[in-house]
């Protein structure tokens, strides 16, 4: 879519060194605190590509992208509902993060970093529509996760998929987001809260609702 310290072992006794010396050398401070530091450390995988994207690699920034580019468009598309618009969003939303590299903090996750940037055009996109849309999202879009057994099952499952579509498209763009993000994406809610720029006890809140309204909506309503 994109186009752009360690702990030592025991050497000194098999060595002939002195045992004393062993254990000096081992339990010294200065190296223990420096190991359990280098033990806590975060991975930051992501870390390497940014340092050498910001020095003018395109190869570096296309990996960032390849990392990113399936949940960003996945997460475009449930707020849009349209392939088109969530391509082109997609798209302005790496173009953004290029362009502000500098500023990025790369102790964040790339990847969220993204989709906050995504989902803003999103919502800034939705903003400027008269009403919102819910066209039909092809069988090629993403869908949540599902099985094909046989034909009359497929059949069952492919008429509950789009009765599930249906029913997330007539819910709000807020509503819509904490759901794909969650339950799609399998996102945590502290990665949600850094995404949406909320607390994650906010998150489990707008959770909550969000499920009761879709509920609601996938619940045939009694007779009276």
């Amino acid at each position: 879519m994109w186009r752009f310290g360690q702990w030592p072992g025991p050497r000194g006794v098999c060595s002939g060194v002195s045992t004393n010396a062993f254990f000096a050398d081992s339990f010294d401070p200065a190296r223990i605190a420096l190991s359990l530091m280098a033990a806590d450390e975060p991975a930051l995988p992501w870390k390497a590509d940014v340092a050498a994207a910001r020095r003018g690699d395109p190869r570096a920034f296309a990996s960032l992208v390849r990392s990113a580019q399936r949940p960003v468009y996945g997460l475009c598309l449930r707020l849009l509902r349209t392939e088109a618009e969530a391509s082109e969003v997609a798209q302005e939303a790496f173009l953004r993060a290029y362009q502000n590299l500098g500023r990025y903090d790369d102790g964040r996750p790339f990847d969220l970093w993204v989709l906050a940037i995504a989902r803003n055009l999103c919502l800034d996109l939705l903003r400027r529509r008269a009403r919102v849309r819910t066209e039909d999202i092809s069988e090629s879009a993403e869908v949540l996760p599902s099985l094909e057994p046989s034909l009359e099952d497929s059949a069952i499952e492919k008429q509950e998929r789009l009765s599930l579509e249906a029913a997330l498209a007539t819910l709000s763009p807020e509503d819509r987001e904490v759901l794909a993000l969650y339950y799609v994406q399998r996102r945590t809610t502290k990665d949600i809260g850094q995404v949406l720029g909320v607390a994650p006890g906010t998150i489990m809140a707008r959770l909550f609702r969000a499920r009761e309204k879709l509920r609601a909506k996938m619940t045939p309503a009694e007779a009276a």
